[in-house]
């Protein structure tokens, strides 16, 4: 079972009476947050490259969480019940809890997420209740072929074959629910868009006018070719990073942390200037001239 190399805390969720289990890095008060999204069957230890070169990085707090039944997390009831909304439902909540407080500053709120946990993101964007202002995509589009589906358990072959389900529930750090959930169609349970090339979720970014950053694997059967151009056409302001001869999903190494972090840091800095050049605006000789001079004319 993988093993953070950082420390554990909890979410209690109010409304299910079950823990979210997460890492982070940095000060909980930082004016700007990263929620790192797991994939399908991730644990929040993938994320431990980008949390260990964020360690020292100002003004920025990181933060990888664990979906239910996987990793440190709590699984459902019965083991049994695992969906996408659901894991939707526990973000929202965790958000609400640990990084939206009430009487405080709304903090920047971005999402790095791999593979479903970027699909999950999608979503979270959507919603302008949730405050995400900027998304980092590993190795998934604004769509996702039929063929693509069939081929994301090819990544967790092992020599040839697909490990049974309790090798997978050792080795993943995962509950067996999980692992027979995401087998099912029903596990994709959110509305989503279809053709005859697959499911679309670019029309949840269709307000959304944030910073999208895609990282991709030049060998991935999943974030393919057409998934780039369709994502540079549709968004051109997106930053793609490529990731060569990586498959599904990117690793995080070196190379791919640095340009996260590069990303965080170049947004975090022009957050902080727009901020001042609104509070100089708001203070100094003219405009408190201007608001005695309206003042007067107003009595």
């Amino acid at each position: 079972m993988p093993i953070s190399n950082h420390a554990t805390h909890y979410c209690t969720l109010h409304t299910a009476s079950r823990r979210l289990a997460f890492s982070q890095v940095g000060d909980v008060n930082s004016p700007h947050v990263l929620l790192c999204l797991p994939g399908l069957l991730e644990t929040r230890t993938t994320f431990d490259p980008v949390l260990n070169m964020a360690q020292g990085v100002p003004g920025v707090r990181l933060i990888a969480l664990d979906h239910c039944g996987r990793g440190d997390s709590d699984p459902l009831p019965g083991d049994a019940g695992y969906t996408m909304s659901v894991y939707l439902q526990d973000i929202v909540q965790f958000l609400r809890q640990e990084v939206m407080h009430p009487g405080q500053p709304m903090p920047r709120i971005e999402v790095l997420g791999t593979s479903m946990g970027g699909i999950l993101a999608m979503y979270l964007a959507s919603d302008p209740a949730n405050g995400i202002e900027g998304l980092f995509f590993n190795d998934i589009g604004l769509n996702l072929s039929w063929m693509s589906i069939y081929g994301l358990s090819d990544y967790l072959k092992q020599a040839g074959r697909m490990p049974n389900p309790q090798e997978l529930v050792a080795q993943l750090g995962v509950h067996l629910g999980v692992v027979l959930a995401v087998q099912s169609p029903s596990h994709f349970d959110l509305p989503y868009r279809k053709d005859w090339k697959g499911m679309k979720f670019g029309h949840l970014l269709k307000h959304f006018h944030g910073p999208l950053r895609l990282i991709y694997g030049s060998e991935s059967g999943v974030c393919l070719s057409e998934q780039v151009l369709e994502m540079q056409r549709k968004h051109p302001r997106c930053t793609v990073f490529e990731v060569l001869g990586a498959k599904h999903p990117a690793p995080f190494n070196e190379a791919v942390c640095q340009f996260v972090l590069r990303d965080l840091q170049v947004v975090s800095q022009a957050s902080v200037h727009a901020s001042t050049r609104a509070r100089d605006q708001t203070h100094g000789f003219w405009p408190w001239l201007k608001r005695r001079y309206l003042g007067a004319k107003a009595k």
